[in-house]
């Protein structure tokens, strides 16, 4: 791959990328405990949209992070969970939130100069 071959290229970057969205680390986070269908997962996130939420849920489909099972076909019945990639993402998330928690005072300060 090209950005491989660039020796500034973190692997990382590519993840942060999908989980950058807001969305994203909110869906993990609810399917976490247990596994929901589209309109739980719905009620539970505040303010994102039908349209919004089938995107998210398609993109962490694609990475392995969730898997989409079909319940019944009618009506279409879909219920969502983490797959094993996705729970171990869940730990990684996990350490990343106790290091926000723990320096948010830093975090805070950065946000300010450099519009993030």
């Amino acid at each position: 791959m090209k950005n491989e071959a660039n020796k500034n290229y973190c692997p990382a970057q590519e993840a942060f990328k999908v989980l950058a969205n807001k969305w994203s680390l909110l869906i993990i986070k609810e399917l976490s405990s247990e596994k929901m269908r589209f309109n739980a997962i719905k009620k539970k996130i505040e303010g994102i949209s039908s349209r919004e939420l089938s995107k998210r849920l398609e993109v962490l489909e694609e990475i392995g992070a969730i898997s989409r099972n079909i319940i019944s076909i009618k009506p279409i019945m879909v219920e969502y969970s983490l797959t094993e990639a996705g729970k171990e993402l869940t730990d990684a998330i996990e350490i990343l939130h106790d290091w926000t928690i723990k320096n948010k005072k830093n975090i805070k300060h950065i946000e300010k100069l450099v519009r993030v």
